[in-house]
């Protein structure tokens, strides 16, 4: 980029300026009256309105905007000199500042969502795509980056930390189109706006499908057979929807698609057409009238292998390998191997369950529809294991599930979390705000909020952490080049000149700048953690199934990856840059305490009479783990392989639908003919409106179920080496295991 130099009337302004930014507004506080751009401890949640996100987002993009041209007109002066901290200080700023408000805004919209915030998100994403483009195809970024990796006597300086930034950001820039023609830089903008739209235009139908669903029932007899928990939860749902008087026992009942109450009627009612109906509604979500996704699904497929193959990749899943430890080869070997594996365990899960259902039913022709499934494996599950989810839930009350992963990271990671102090903002009543602390200290050095409960209509359904502000050294406040150029622009507007003003490099603009980040601030990590599973209802406190717990103990596994950080570098804080086939290692490494015989006994315990747990109970639940691990396993290998195909060798533009390839990979890997009408990939927010695109393969291995652990070591079976090394034996032996 050139940098033009203003008129004469401009320039007598330039050094009064710079002066001010120095004692500006750049490091106040408060950045004007918008909370998303308050800066100080804690996000203000209870303030945030729709109306402050287009105004706080283009008051936020200007300041960068004026960060990034003053980093630019810096690199062209000294591109004999260039420095790892003179290029990435700056960058890092930019990149956490960006994040720290985008954060706030994109957590809001998953948890509270509205119209009013969805029309503000809406207007606003325009301008967020193109300042992220603007700033990932800067050629005088890009060429100081790749300088510092191309020029030896500098590479060699740098340790590895700062090695593994400069290539990965390398990367990014390449994948953001630098390199590319003027028009294939526009074509690759305009996509690049499109997909944001269409992604997020695709979480919306599914949400708005979700919640469009509600099932009144006034007749118990319809929902025989539903736990108890299921039916309060119902009851407090319809009471909230006007039926004041309802309750557990007499109803109404407010049934809806949240994937709670989806997996109790399946599991649990004994209503076959209940059953049936909750199962066609669910595998149909997003794919009628205004909320259907499947032209969104074809688009955005069309229009992500148009971007691959406009940065010279042969597909969208070639790009995003780029950012991964496996190869496309590896990866795809690793599912065909457990898709022989899972399958032949599976066909036989099938066929006992099938037998068992007959002889409960002494029905001997009885063949098991796709809502059939669950139900019957529930009841085999009981049969065999003697043991029934509701009286299990009755031992896991949240608070102490809670109370017990706390002691649990004491004891692992010698830290103390417990409730914030104060009364902190918080977007929800129900949220929680948690302090985590050194074993030997009182002063926080970290916090992450809890919002743990399902909200149908309002909430994205699924669980999740989101990173919201690092740990880090750095400023949630504009930089003195953004106070410059608002001053320098301030006295453009009283000038006869027309131009649009901006920042001008001079000395003491470049030192206040650099004097400026060289003493941020440190930032405490925060995190946000998300699940959704049932509130309190009939009087009773929250109570866990085996899985609310286990998806608890996951999620706080990458809180902890987020928090407990050790990087001096902003830019590999947390989980950021970690390859997205490794991120959830530390969650599944924390998820596996739910199943050691001691952590459980600490954590389960009778809800009122506080009786623990019967030890033939936990024998219970540890073989519970392996149950039906075939389907399990079949079921995620289709959706892998289906996002691996979808993104490599699909052509968007034949005959063939997505739909039809999830329906044929599930024919070949499910011990079951797919269900005809299954419109699965409409509501598979995974890959079309999150970040696992390309990527879906890296999800929970499973492999102790499957028989795999008995086997020699193959190197198909990890896609991270096709030499099977010590580090790869023992991630093995930790998914075998859980050592």
């Amino acid at each position: 980029m050139k940098f033009a130099i203003w008129l004469a009337t401009l320039l007598g302004v330039i050094t009064m300026v710079t002066a001010a930014a120095v004692n500006s507004s750049a490091v106040n506080s408060n950045a004007g009256k918008n909370p998303l751009l308050y800066s100080g401890a804690f996000p203000r949640w209870s303030d945030i309105k729709p109306s402050h996100v287009q105004p706080a987002v283009q008051q936020l993009i200007a300041e960068e905007l004026a960060s990034v041209e003053l980093l630019e007109q810096d690199l062209a002066r000294m591109s004999a000199n260039i420095t790892f901290d003179r290029l990435f200080k700056p960058l890092t700023q930019l990149r956490l500042r960006l994040d720290a408000v985008f954060g706030q805004i994109d957590h809001l919209s998953s948890v509270v969502d509205t119209p009013e915030r969805r029309k503000a998100v809406d207007a606003i994403t325009p301008s967020r795509v193109a300042f992220e483009l603007h700033l990932g195809q800067s050629k005088p970024i890009y060429n100081a980056v790749k300088q510092l990796k191309d020029t030896s006597v500098i590479w060699q300086k740098l340790n590895p930390t700062q090695q593994r930034i400069v290539t990965i950001t390398l990367k990014d820039y390449e994948n953001s189109g630098v390199g590319l023609p003027e028009d294939k830089k526009k074509r690759f903008n305009a996509i690049s706006d499109q997909l944001s739209q269409l992604t997020t235009n695709f979480s919306s139908n599914v949400l708005d499908s979700t919640m469009a669903f509600k099932l009144l029932v006034t007749n118990k007899s319809e929902l025989d057979g539903l736990e108890e928990t299921t039916l309060a939860v119902a009851a407090e749902k319809a009471k909230d929807a006007g039926h004041p008087s309802a309750t557990a026992e007499s109803g109404p009942w407010l049934l809806t698609l949240d994937y709670n109450t989806y997996v109790a009627v399946l599991s649990f009612a004994k209503n076959r057409d209940l059953r049936k109906n909750f199962y066609i509604a669910y595998r149909s979500i997003a794919s009628s009238g205004k909320s259907d996704n499947t032209g969104i699904i074809n688009q955005i497929l069309a229009l992500r292998k148009e971007l691959a193959v406009i940065l010279g990749y042969k597909n969208y899943a070639e790009e995003k390998f780029t950012y991964k430890m496996a190869t496309f080869n590896s990866a795809s070997s690793l599912m065909e191997q457990l898709i022989n594996d899972s399958r032949a365990v599976a066909v036989e899960e099938n066929a006992q369950v099938t037998q068992f259902a007959r002889n409960v039913s002494e029905d001997k022709g009885l063949e098991l529809k796709w809502w059939d499934i669950a139900y019957w494996s529930e009841r085999q599950k009981e049969h065999l294991f003697h043991i029934k989810q509701e009286r299990l839930r009755e031992y896991l009350p949240l608070p102490l599930v809670i109370k017990g992963l706390f002691q649990l990271a004491h004891k692992l990671y010698g830290i103390n979390v417990q409730l914030a102090s104060g009364a902190l903002p918080v977007w929800h009543k129900d949220v929680q705000v948690y302090a985590v602390s050194d074993a030997n200290s009182t002063k926080p050095f970290a916090y992450f909020y809890a919002d743990l409960f399902a909200r149908p209509g309002s909430k994205q359904g699924g669980a999740w952490v989101q990173p919201l502000w690092d740990a880090a050294k750095y400023w949630r406040a504009p930089s003195p080049a953004a106070a410059a150029a608002k001053a320098t622009k301030a006295a453009a507007s009283n000038s006869t000149n027309s131009r649009t003003a901006s920042v001008i490099w001079t000395p003491s603009l470049a030192k206040a700048e650099s004097d400026w980040l060289n003493s941020a601030p440190y930032q405490l990590p925060i995190a946000v953690l998300i699940s959704n599973q049932n509130p309190p209802a009939g009087g009773k406190p929250s109570l866990m199934s085996l899985n609310d717990a286990g998806t608890l103990f996951h999620e706080f596994g990458h809180a902890l990856q987020h928090m407990l950080s050790k990087s001096k570098q902003g830019l590999t804080s947390g989980m950021r840059n970690i390859e997205w086939d490794a991120v959830e290692t530390p969650s599944q490494m924390q998820e596996k305490w739910v199943y050691d015989k001691n952590m459980f006994n600490s954590i389960a315990r009778h809800w009122n009479t506080n009786e623990s747990v019967p030890s033939w109970m936990f024998d219970a639940i540890k073989s519970l783990k392996t149950y039906r691990q075939g389907n399990a396993f079949s079921y995620q290998l289709t959706l892998a392989m289906t996002d691996l195909i979808l993104h490599s060798s699909y052509d968007p533009r034949g005959k063939v639908t997505p739909t039809q390839i999830q329906q044929q990979q599930s024919a070949r890997i499910m011990p079951y003919k797919p269900y005809p009408g299954d419109r699965q990939l409409n509501n598979f927010g995974h890959i079309f409106g999150g970040g696992y695109a390309a990527g879906y393969y890296r999800w929970e291995p499973g492999a102790e179920g499957l028989g795999i652990c008995d086997k020699p070591m193959l190197s198909t079976h990890l896609p991270w080496s096709l030499v099977v090394t010590d580090e790869i034996k023992r991630l093995r032996a930790y998914w075998c295991t859980g050592l």
